[in-house]
């Protein structure tokens, strides 16, 4: 009877020891977790702010293509062409009067 007794408090011993191996390994598990969800996060706030970033030039861009298309149309008109021809060519209509400055 007393040998019994003593194997039942062995297999306790080792059943103890086997749960404080196994909450080790999951603290271990658990601490690396932590780590990788602290690096996910940190990696989640640089893709957003660099998401913004490429929003804001994209934003820039279309503007810059929107006055684009509208110089565009202004270069097809009679008005731009008679505004070219008369300051760099100095062309003018047979009904335009020209004052000149004198020197």
């Amino acid at each position: 009877m007393a040998g019994r007794n003593r194997r039942k408090v062995h297999r306790r011993k080792k059943t103890s020891t086997g749960r404080i191996y196994v909450a080790l390994i999951m603290l271990f598990m658990i601490g690396v977790m932590a780590v990788q969800v602290y690096r996910l996060y940190d990696k989640n706030q640089e893709l957003k702010k660099q998401e913004a970033n490429l929003q804001d030039e994209l934003d820039a861009a279309n503007e810059k293509s929107e006055q684009i298309k509208e110089q565009e149309e202004y270069v097809g008109t009679d008005e731009y062409i008679e505004n070219e021809a008369s300051q760099k060519l100095g062309l003018t209509h047979d009904n335009w009067i020209i004052f000149r400055q004198e020197d």
